[in-house]
């Protein structure tokens, strides 16, 4: 079986890879914004033409297209090694059983819904490609544009920037590069109106089809070798709704009564809880009372900061916040230097800086651990901001 920590690898990979992706958007979008800095009005009028007669947008999409094609190349091997490894992992079950086992490449049922999930993750994948964008607000309500809309509308607000004529270039453009930044690439489910960063999407979307995979593996292994029950893995700092769940067996019934009952299931919308087949009084519980109760006070502490309390698991959401307000910092440090804008860049790392140091201070009083990774932007550099850029 994959341990979570390689799971978690192969999630990355493909998240960093769209990451990746939301950088390049921004830059190029940056260096739009650049393009306009020194011309004339007239001159603006003629550059807006060419720009948006251009191959900017389509070599984006391409890249766009290149990238989820490649992944969901990769998405069949890797549920297919996921499921593999899964399967392997009980092997020993069925020797101490007296049964045969039966490798997962002989399992055609199996193999045929692996691939299936593949196609509908992939299927899914596609979707995702297919409703980028930008999210801008209009009239005071957050609207969706595609990346060819959001194209566009910056090369109007640029023309409209120079032609004004009345304020400094770059700092017109200030708020149409926090406002990218801010957004990032993200998709569009048409049907709920819900929008999410592209990169995040895609994790999700990896995720939900990992589960499946092994869901479906649990449920046939644990049929063939009887269990009548389930119990589900534990941890610390874990969400109040999943706390009295966690680390408990509990038969076949009792779980699916759980999870109707639940608004967010186990196992389900980024939960980090795994559910394992089991035959009840059999099965020794893999968690003693001693460590759950630990488990539970850790998730229940509760942490003064600022003012503020939080229990344990609250102050992980903190984290997270703090950790997506950096890294939206960075994309507008990243969008900004491209265009050149140098006391854009220099508030970015000012406010990366405050952050930062926030980050660290609250984890440290909070006793958790940080991640560097999730801090990461591809693309960012550091600047070293000197006294007096402070007051431009």
């Amino acid at each position: 079986m994959l341990r979570e920590e390689k799971i978690d690898l192969v999630v990355e990979r493909f998240y960093n890879r769209f990451n990746k992706y939301n950088t390049k958007v921004l830059t190029k979008l940056g260096e739009t914004i650049k393009k306009f800095e020194n011309v004339t009005p007239s001159e603006a009028h003629i550059l807006a033409q060419e720009l948006r007669n251009g191959t900017t947008v389509q070599e984006l999409n391409e890249e766009l297209s290149r990238i989820t094609g490649k992944t969901i190349n990769e998405i069949y091997e890797v549920f297919d090694t996921i499921a593999k490894d899964d399967v392997e992992f009980y092997e020993e079950y069925y020797k101490a059983k007296n049964m045969v086992f039966v490798p997962y490449n002989e399992r055609t049922g199996l193999m045929y819904y692996v691939n299936s999930i593949s196609t509908a993750t992939s299927g899914e994948m596609i979707n995702i490609a297919n409703t980028t964008g930008f999210t801008a607000k209009v009239n005071g309500t957050t609207q969706f544009r595609t990346l060819r809309q959001t194209y566009i509308n910056l090369i109007d607000e640029a023309v409209y920037n120079v032609s004004r004529g009345t304020q400094d270039y770059q700092s017109a453009m200030r708020g149409v590069i926090k406002e990218l930044a801010n957004s990032g690439v993200k998709t569009i489910d048409y049907a709920t109106g819900y929008k999410r960063r592209l990169d995040s999407s895609v994790r999700q979307v990896i995720n939900d089809g990992v589960s499946r995979v092994f869901d479906n593996i649990q449920q046939q292994i644990g049929d063939e070798l009887g269990t009548d029950g389930v119990e589900i893995s534990a941890h610390g700092m874990c969400a109040w709704d999943h706390l009295p769940y966690q680390g408990k067996q509990y038969t076949n019934k009792q779980f699916e009564k759980i999870q109707e009952s639940l608004d967010r299931p186990i196992g389900m919308w980024n939960c980090r809880h795994t559910v394992y087949r089991i035959i009840l009084g059999v099965d020794l519980p893999a968690y003693t009372k001693e460590q759950l109760n630990g488990y539970k006070k850790d998730s229940l502490m509760k942490i003064n900061y600022d003012g503020n309390t939080y229990t344990k698991y609250e102050a992980t959401q903190v984290q997270r916040k703090l950790e997506t307000a950096i890294r939206r910092n960075k994309d507008t440090q990243i969008i900004a230097r491209a265009s050149g804008i140098q006391s854009e860049i220099n508030k970015s790392q000012q406010k990366i800086n405050q952050l930062t140091q926030k980050y660290n201070d609250f984890s440290k009083k909070a006793g958790l651990p940080t991640y560097k990774e999730r801090l990461s932007v591809s693309g960012y550099r550091k600047v070293k901001i000197k006294w007096f850029d402070t007051f431009f």
